[in-house]
């Protein structure tokens, strides 16, 4: 079998290649003779199976039956001898030969459709070849000696190919026995490779049908997941629109309570400490303040005391005059002795010096009365552009800020403070208006003005600087930033409870801003704030200080030399805290970081003696007009409260007048003053 399976496959692959159309051709003729044989009616029921060794040749006709041959079967002279087969094969005895002879007719049958399907050349190609051929003659006329011994090998790849396919044209010296069994055990493993084929297409089906089954149920899953994930989505964004709407709601509920409280607080605090009253002159209308029950009674006390005290007086200077009557002798009856005088006056003096007390107590607690009052204004102020505000109704903006109660209101911002309903957690929302009655080209500057501080402001990251954390639009003439929420009070709100505070609050509170400042100057594009004052630094809830507001600041760019940039914006910002060289109108201004070092120097000194060190009384006009702040040469400390040599030095070094001598931010805050490292 192993033979017969190997000249089986040299059979195929010969069979199967078109490149050489001579051997295709002669596999034809052959199998075609091996048709005839069986099928010719002049055949025996019953022949031998097998041929002597010594046959030199197969053959099933006559040579002269066999038709011309085409060129290709002679093209290089070969001669193909195909004789007749004269022998008579053995009858089998035990009938086998007919079961061969089927096997024969069956193998050959196969055999001629495999070779029928090989012979795809046109007919064109024959009749090159017969073209070619003319004039050669029969193949079987022997012409050509040498065309047997090169026709050898040939006829021998023939010959195997019958036996393969299971035709006994090739007679050999085996038994017929055995040349039966050949071709069942051929049969056979055909049939069983047909079958294992058969099995093999149908196991191809079942994958298929599985995988497509498969593929129904993964795209059936695909979708009820696409669904599912959509209904989650859906489902999510309801609850967080609900949760986002209980939120708000609970945050306004808050906040409502929180006005009703602030304006119930404004009610018992104006009726103690006074309230805003109209007062009519002609056709002006004006506000005057009125006092409270409070203030009332202490100035009434105030009043009392200071009536006590002139008679207290009165009544000394008639001791005197009774004790310089009695020296004079007049009216001896009336005189009291000096020692009645003497005690006298010792009750005068004790009584004068309780009065003194007294007004001195009175005196405290009346300016924590004041203290109150302006903090009553303020929260009264509030109030009152809370309620002229259009953003009063709790809002929420860009889908995600809700906006709650007003904090503060400028020039032409308010800002609010808001709850972020996506960050869950407090933040200022300052919103910017753009008066109505500007000209386009105003509102374009203010806008370019708001953009270039946002620009400056969002790449901001350090614990000494507000954070801004968002920008957009509200409508056409406003917009929005959102900002990092300091629950605690601005510096200027804590000078305006405590104008003084011990210098320990107050150092902690100057270095907090110069690391700022610091980390403002060590940047790739170093930034002048320009705007330092104490309503611009905020505290957080464990009382960090914060700087804020950048609206004034200057990018200094890389190609600024030693002398700074110049100053585009003389006359802005506040006229307390600028340096000298601000107010020079005979040149354009150069600045650097050197103006924020005197503008902390100013604050640092406001905290440490309660006011400012120039132009404390005069308003921001008359500081311009009297030129306060270019006169300002030279620093003065009062004797109280006491404040440390370090502290004044370091006031003394940031007030330095001249521009050229006076240290920049990094420079300063290498004072040992500065630092809390241990020495």
């Amino acid at each position: 079998m192993s033979g017969s399976s190997a000249a089986g496959e040299d059979i195929v692959q010969h069979l199967s290649s078109n490149s050489n159309p001579s051997s295709s051709k002669l596999a034809k003729l052959e199998a075609r003779m091996a048709g005839k044989a069986v099928s010719a009616p002049s055949s025996p029921p019953h022949h031998p199976m097998a041929a002597p060794a010594s046959a030199p040749a197969i053959s099933f006709m006559d040579q002269e039956e066999l038709p011309e041959t085409s060129s290709s079967d002679d093209d290089n002279c070969e001669e193909f001898l195909i004789q007749k087969n004269t022998l008579k094969r053995p009858r089998s005895p035990d009938g086998d030969n007919i079961s061969a002879l089927g096997n024969f007719e069956g193998s050959s049958n196969e055999a001629a459709k495999i070779l029928d399907v090989t012979d795809t050349r046109p007919s064109l190609d024959n009749s090159n070849r017969k073209k070619q051929g003319r004039g050669r003659g029969r193949a079987g006329t022997g012409r050509g000696r040498g065309s047997k011994t090169v026709d050898q090998p040939r006829l021998t790849l023939i010959s195997s190919a019958v036996v393969t396919n299971g035709q006994l044209d090739k007679l050999t010296n085996k038994e017929p026995q055995s040349s039966v069994q050949l071709g069942h055990d051929d049969r056979a493993a055909l049939q069983e490779e047909l079958s294992m084929l058969h099995g093999k297409v149908a196991f191809l089906e079942e994958e298929l049908s599985k995988s497509r089954q498969d593929a129904t149920n993964y795209h059936q899953l695909s979708d009820r997941v696409a669904k599912e994930l959509k209904d989650l989505k859906d489902h999510d964004q309801q609850m967080r629109s609900k949760q986002m709407k209980v939120l708000s709601d609970l945050l306004i509920a808050v906040s409502k309570a929180e006005r009703q409280e602030a304006r119930m607080r404004i009610r018992q605090e104006s009726f103690r400490l006074g309230n805003v009253g109209v007062m009519r002159a002609g056709t002006i209308i004006s506000e005057i303040w009125e006092d409270g029950q409070a203030i009332k009674d202490l100035n009434s006390h105030l009043k009392s005391l200071l009536e006590t005290k002139e008679t207290i007086e009165r009544h000394r200077k008639s001791l005197k005059k009774r004790q310089s009557d009695k020296g004079d002798g007049s009216d001896a009856e009336t005189s009291m002795s000096e020692e009645d005088i003497v005690l006298q006056d010792e009750i005068c003096k004790s009584r004068l010096t309780s009065i003194k007390r007294e007004e001195e107590q009175y005196m405290r607690e009346r300016d924590r009365y004041e203290l109150e009052k302006g903090r009553l204004i303020r929260e009264m102020k509030r109030l009152r552009d809370e309620d002229g505000s259009r953003f009063n109704n709790f809002q929420i903006l860009h889908h995600r800020y809700a906006l709650l109660n007003l904090l503060g209101k400028g020039g032409f911002s308010e800002v609010y403070k808001a709850f972020d309903l996506v960050e869950y957690k407090y933040v200022a929302c300052k919103l910017h208006g753009l008066n109505a009655q500007w000209s386009e080209e105003k509102k374009q500057s203010y806008i370019r003005h708001a953009i270039r501080e946002y620009n400056i402001h969002k790449t901001l990251v350090h614990p000494n600087i507000v954070r801004l954390w968002d920008i957009f639009e509200i409508d056409h003439n406003t917009f929005c930033t959102v900002l990092e929420y300091c629950s605690g009070k601005d510096l200027d709100a804590v000078l305006k409870a405590t104008p003084i505070l011990p210098e320990k609050e107050a150092r902690i509170i100057i270095v907090q801003i110069f690391q700022g400042l610091v980390y403002l100057n060590k940047r790739g594009q170093k930034i002048i704030h320009y705007d330092l004052k104490p309503g611009n630094v905020l505290f957080d809830e464990v009382g960090v200080a914060k700087v804020t507001d950048f609206g004034l600041s200057k990018i200094v760019e890389d190609d600024v030399g030693s002398q700074g940039m110049e100053l585009t914006s003389q006359g802005a910002g506040t006229y307390w805290y600028l340096p000298p060289e601000c107010f020079d109108l005979s040149k354009t201004p150069f600045i650097s970081s050197k103006v924020d070092v005197w503008s902390a120097g100013v604050m640092f000194y406001q905290m440490l003696y309660g006011r400012r060190p120039f132009g404390h009384d005069q308003t921001q006009e008359r500081i311009l007009r009297e030129d306060t702040i270019i006169n300002a040469r030279r620093v003065e400390f009062p004797s109280k409260p006491a404040v440390s040599n370090e502290a004044k030095d370091l006031i003394r070094r940031c007030l330095t007048y001249n521009q050229s001598e006076r240290p920049d931010v990094l420079t300063i805050t290498q004072d040992h003053y500065l630092s809390y490292a241990k020495k």
